[in-house]
């Protein structure tokens, strides 16, 4: 082979690589670019989600205090309504034990009788029975 035919090969040859180099490195630009665009909206995606989850949580903790606050005014009603309960029972029990104090000074022999006979109902209700 000439060297005109070599020089000539080997500059066709240098000319295809770089031809081949530019065209690599043009695709890898394009390549880095679309990667790039891919990551960006990626990125976009989960600040979306990661809002989205935010304000999800907040509606979560939202909806929590007030089931709390709802929760503690049942509470506090239901405490409020057994202690007013409680108070009149109470006021109800110490009446009745001074309505029957008074009756019982009153009337003596009536309290007496009635006595015995409270006293022989509950010893015949509740004594052995022999069959």
């Amino acid at each position: 082979m000439s060297d005109e035919k070599k020089v000539a090969k080997k500059t066709a040859k240098a000319a295809v690589e770089a031809e081949a180099a530019d065209e690599a490195q043009s695709e890898l630009s394009a390549a880095r670019e679309r990667f790039g665009e891919v990551i960006g909206g990626v990125e976009k995606r989960v600040r979306g989600v990661k809002d989205g989850a935010g304000r999800a949580s907040e509606r979560v903790r939202s909806g929590v205090d007030r089931a709390s606050s709802v929760a503690r005014e049942k509470y506090d009603v239901a405490r409020d309504g057994a202690r007013q309960g409680y108070e009149k029972v109470t006021k109800d029990i110490d009446q009745l034990g001074q309505d029957v104090n008074e009756y019982v000074r009153h009337n003596p022999g009536k309290s007496v009788a009635i006595a015995l006979g409270v006293g022989f109902l509950l010893g015949i209700l509740l004594r052995p029975r022999r069959d």
